[in-house]
């Protein structure tokens, strides 16, 4: 089984509720299992700054290496609760997941690169995903802990609430 990690971020309406209704319906419709899920976290919004706060975890996933598959199934949960992308970029959103990596492989295709490419430079995913997979290791050999530390993104990210708030139990898989 492969790892696969996907970041999830909201700053609409309830997006507490809405991260934990993306992440069931992930866990429902792509192929593979729940395996852990990062406390939840309030950002500052990156890029385009007048928005709200966003709330933003990070999901690992065990499954099928099929990252084509796993973008449409990501993309298809956030139209269903709502996302729509006739806004700014990097503008607010009711529903965002990415898929950040799988394994450590890399990829690039006219939809999908991996990993992700911003990734280093985002606080809001490292941090995150740092909780949960800190040895995890890049195609580069990086260690998601090492970018964490080294990343130069100073914008706020504070927890705000244990893994708990998922509603949804991982499976107990620990590979």
């Amino acid at each position: 089984m492969s790892e696969i990690f996907v970041g999830l971020g909201s700053n609409q309406g309830d997006s507490r509720t809405i991260l934990q209704q993306g992440l069931a319906r992930l866990a429902e419709v792509v192929p593979g299992k729940l395996a852990r899920v990062s406390g939840l976290y309030r950002t500052g919004p990156v890029g385009y700054t007048q928005q709200p706060d966003f709330l933003n975890a990070v999901a690992l996933f065990h499954g099928e290496p099929l990252p084509e598959q796993w973008l449409q199934r990501l993309l298809d949960v956030e139209a269903e609760l709502g996302r729509r992308r006739d806004g700014p970029r990097w503008g607010p959103r009711s529903l965002d997941l990415d898929l950040l990596a799988v394994d450590d492989r890399t990829l690039e295709t006219a939809h999908l690169l991996l990993p992700h490419p911003r990734l280093s430079e985002r606080r809001f995913v490292l941090v995150p995903w740092a909780e949960i997979a800190p040895d995890f290791r890049l195609p580069d050999g990086e260690r998601i802990r090492d970018l964490e530390r080294a990343c130069p993104d100073e914008g706020r990210v504070e927890l705000v609430e244990g893994s708990e708030w998922a509603a949804i139990s991982p499976e107990n898989d620990q590979a």
